[in-house]
């Protein structure tokens, strides 16, 4: 089994997910996730025809007895209308594990079960609209919820995680069936409690080989798992496979993106309090056909310098390089809109911004 589209095939599946995305209205903003295709859910939170889920069968590797981390990227449409809750990934809440997004007053929470129905905890603000990178792990003393890599909740455990005799569901769960509306992409299933650091490194990483407590990797643009192990079905109400949209071109830079090459796109956001306080926007302050800096704080403060280098002679890759000088949060985004793949890349508070050195950023054409 492929683990992955690759070449023409992939390029003409992400023209046609564009135009499905299109047509059916769903998000598709630059700055978005690094995976390029997901599977879109319309759950309208009512019981039936609405709902649609990635049905995984039971196994005795999808009930880790001593720890776990469940990862996800996620798009969640709000206000939430009907039940407040709505599943992303599930394996029957009253025995076993589930996360998924809660409205919480205006917003909306992220949730988690590990070990049967006594086992809720809340903690971490999913925004509207927004693809966002979830995380939650548990080694059977303490569970941890983390938003984008960052650490949003802590909290002490009862004892390890629980399984169950129910399938895994994505958009589901053998007892709560409410899908969420919005995109699911990249799911990921350990049987060891990842750090923070681990969580970090891989964030905007496809995996599509196995490591060391890895149980299974679920893309969703199929319904496999990219290991080849435990593969599923999409079951219910699911609309077509969709991605972002290719344009030819990225225009010009303005006072807030860089157009680089004429097809790559970037854009940046920073924030100095924590997460799920307000962001800013980051400012342009230079930029050349292939190269630019974006202030944050003041036009003539410069925070972080950005290039695209053509490495296609080299790796069949376009190359990401920054040089940062902050120490603040903030998030870069870089799509090439001529195949609309983006990519995403973090800098946490604290210590100074690490350089980006990624030399297989996109592939070429």
């Amino acid at each position: 089994m492929r683990s992955r589209v690759v070449g023409t095939e992939l390029s003409h599946r992400i023209r046609v997910a564009a135009c499905l995305a299109l047509l059916l209205g769903v998000p598709a903003a630059l700055s978005a996730q690094p995976f390029g295709l997901w599977t879109a859910f319309a759950g309208n939170g009512t019981a039936g025809a609405s709902n649609g889920w990635l049905q995984i069968p039971d196994s005795a590797a999808l009930n880790p007895t001593s720890a776990i981390t469940i990862e996800a990227w996620v798009l969640i449409n709000e206000p939430f209308a009907g039940v407040n809750c709505r599943s992303i990934v599930g394996k029957d809440y009253t025995h076993a594990y589930w996360v998924g997004a809660c409205r919480t007053g205006s917003g909306a929470e992220l949730r988690s079960y590990v070990h049967g129905s006594t086992s809720l905890k809340d903690g971490g603000i999913i925004p509207n609209g927004t693809w966002i990178h979830i995380a939650v792990t548990s080694d059977g003393a303490t569970r941890k919820h983390f938003i984008n890599g960052e650490l949003v909740g802590t909290f002490s455990e009862t004892g390890p995680p629980t399984g169950s005799t129910s399938p895994l569901q994505i958009g589901g769960d053998a007892s709560y069936d409410f899908s969420p509306n919005g995109l699911v992409n990249e799911v990921r299933l350990w049987n060891v409690a990842r750090t923070q650091d681990q969580i970090r490194a891989a964030i905007n990483i496809p995996l599509r080989s196995a490591q060391p407590g890895l149980v299974a990797v679920w893309p969703m643009f199929v319904a496999t798992d990219a290991l080849g192990v435990h593969n599923g079905s999409f079951h219910g109400n699911i609309p077509p496979i969709l991605g972002p949209p290719a344009e030819s071109s990225c225009g010009a830079s303005s006072a807030s993106a860089l157009c680089l090459d004429g097809h790559f796109a970037l854009s940046a956001t920073f924030r100095t309090g924590p997460q799920g306080s307000p962001s800013g926007n980051a400012g342009v302050a230079v930029s050349s056909p292939a190269s630019g800096i974006f202030w944050f704080f003041s036009p003539d403060t410069w925070e972080v310098m950005v290039k695209v280098i053509d490495g296609c002679a080299l790796n069949n890759h376009f190359w990401v390089f920054t040089a940062a000088t902050t120490n603040v949060y903030y998030q870069l985004n870089v799509t090439d809109v001529q195949s609309g793949q983006p990519k995403i890349y973090f800098n946490y508070p604290g210590p100074p911004a690490p350089a980006v050195t990624d030399t297989s950023a996109f592939p070429c054409p």
